[in-house]
């Protein structure tokens, strides 16, 4: 392979650089691939316009995992929206808050619908921020700790679910990242081995429910909780309205995709493997694509006939709801494909080995993960995007982290997880996130109120997940024990440093 030098970062410094000046994704990825482009071509413009379209998008495009994660997103996208269009995920939503007549449950009640809504990060930001407005309000909690509350929810559970809209693009960045670094490996196995590295999406769970379950607060959160007690109740005739049956249109499409998939990784597992085989060893002989396939094949199709067997739909509404529901990830598919062709670009001009050569030396394996994730976070506050980081970082980090530590398996894992948590991080933070934004829309909240109010506990959060987890995860401590310290960690925060509302009834 041609050796590009320092000029093989050059793609990933006009991306980054873009992105942070312009606040435009697309435009900095399809700059970051032309500038790839221009450097594999020796400079000449027009053979690197050409270059940027066939052979690097068009084979980014053509690879037959990338088709199968394309259309695993758009059957998950349509099935969501037919779900959404006749109020199944609103019914769902009723029945997890029916009992909740206090702040505490109130509270626990929208941190658990944002669980159940785990398959997709906009739909949890607008269903849960919508339905949950009426009980919020009747209970006093303030919309900023509605908006908070969802938008913990939202990006983690979508990053951590084992079958979501965010999976398919995951995985594929992960597949593309360990060819590159020669590695054998299953990406789906990858993955999934990788969880439980994935330190800030879960211990954001673990802060959140801290906040609900100890109705304590601070920082600004107080003081608008403090505020809340002063407003009148109001009740949202809307959600009552809809009829409890609906919730199956919900829960048997999810529960279908869930099933399959998880079905269809088992049998592909198993004739492989051997039926004594251990289960990550079931699912590296499987085709995670596959099967993802299939589970979401099924949803879009039960989505469809329930919807129109329980009259919530007509037929005509579910073909445009599906429609619908696929326009609304076009942009998505647009950052996706050129996310595809930078990884391919930047392992065309061995980026990775550069960095090796040039940081192995001075950069120590175990501090790896921590770096990694606070670089993705800081690209991700800045950018906005957690989608974008993770295209431009991964094809880097995982190369990396297999170069530097030898071929460790522990490291590689707790890095790439670094990568997709330092994304969420940043996004949580960043005031400018599509995920912020439409957390505050959904809960009916100040946009600035929402971002004051948040971001003191993604920032503790945060350096909870770098203290009690990528550092010692860099020197090999098992991420099991570091989860349940970061967990105690964020629940003493919330109790030691957080002060309860006073209520009326107080």
């Amino acid at each position: 392979m041609e050796s590009y030098g320092i000029l093989s970062l050059a793609p990933i410094v006009v991306a980054i650089g873009l992105a942070l000046s312009t606040k435009e994704i697309i435009l900095s990825l399809g700059a970051g691939v032309l500038c790839a482009a221009l450097i594999i071509q020796g400079g000449h413009p027009w053979d690197a316009l050409i270059y940027t379209v066939d052979p690097l998008i068009v084979d980014a495009i053509a690879d037959r995992d990338h088709v199968i994660v394309t259309m695993f997103t758009l059957f998950i996208a349509a099935t969501i929206e037919i779900i959404n269009k006749g109020r199944g995920t609103h019914a769902l939503v009723n029945l997890v808050t029916r009992k909740a007549t206090s702040r505490r449950s109130g509270q626990l009640a929208t941190w658990g619908a944002g669980m159940v809504v785990f398959f997709d990060d906009y739909a949890n930001c607008l269903i849960v921020g919508s339905s949950m407005k009426g009980l919020t309000d009747r209970l006093r909690i303030s919309r900023e700790k509605l908006a908070y509350l969802v938008d913990s929810t939202a990006a983690p559970m979508a990053t951590l679910a084992l079958v979501s809209t965010w999976i398919g693009y995951e995985v594929s960045l992960m597949d593309d990242a360990l060819v590159a670094a020669g590695v054998e490996v299953n990406a789906y196995a990858f993955f999934i081995e990788g969880i439980a590295w994935r330190f800030y999406p879960i211990l954001a769970l673990c802060f959140g429910l801290a906040i609900a379950t100890l109705g304590r607060d601070f920082g600004p959160m107080h003081a608008a909780e403090q505020r809340a007690q002063l407003t009148v109740p109001i009740v949202d005739p809307e959600g009552d309205a809809t009829p409890s049956y609906l919730a199956w249109l919900a829960a048997i499409p999810i529960g279908a995709l869930l099933t399959v998939t998880g079905t269809s990784l088992w049998l592909q597992g198993t004739a492989k493997a051997g039926t004594g085989a251990k289960l990550f060893e079931i699912i590296a002989g499987a085709d995670g694509y596959a099967a993802m396939l299939h589970g979401a094949l099924t949803a879009i199709m039960l989505a469809g006939v329930l919807a129109v067997a329980m009259r919530a739909l007509n037929p005509a509404e579910v073909t445009e709801a599906a429609i619908s529901g696929i326009r609304t990830i076009v942009p998505a598919f647009i950052v996706l494909f050129l996310a595809w062709a930078m990884g391919k670009a930047v392992g065309q001009l061995d980026a990775a080995g550069y960095l090796v050569s040039a940081l192995g030396p001075a950069l120590p394996a175990w501090s790896l993960p921590t770096v990694v994730f606070i670089l993705a976070g800081a690209v991700a506050f800045a950018t906005g995007t957690s989608f974008g980081t993770m295209a431009v970082l991964i094809p880097l980090a995982i190369p990396l982290a297999f170069a530097i530590d030898g071929g460790s398996m522990t490291i590689a894992l707790a890095t790439s997880a670094s990568v997709l948590s330092g994304a969420v991080w940043g996004d949580h933070c960043s005031p400018i996130s599509d995920t912020t934004v439409l957390s505050s829309t959904g809960a009916g909240c100040d946009h600035v109120a929402h971002v004051e109010t948040q971001l003191p506990y993604a920032i503790a959060a945060g350096i909870v997940s770098i203290v009690f987890g990528t550092l010692p995860a860099g020197f090999g401590v098992p991420p099991w024990i570091l989860l349940i310290l970061g967990a105690t960690a964020c629940f003493a925060i919330v109790y030691f440093i957080g002060r309860p509302v006073i209520t009326k009834s107080s």
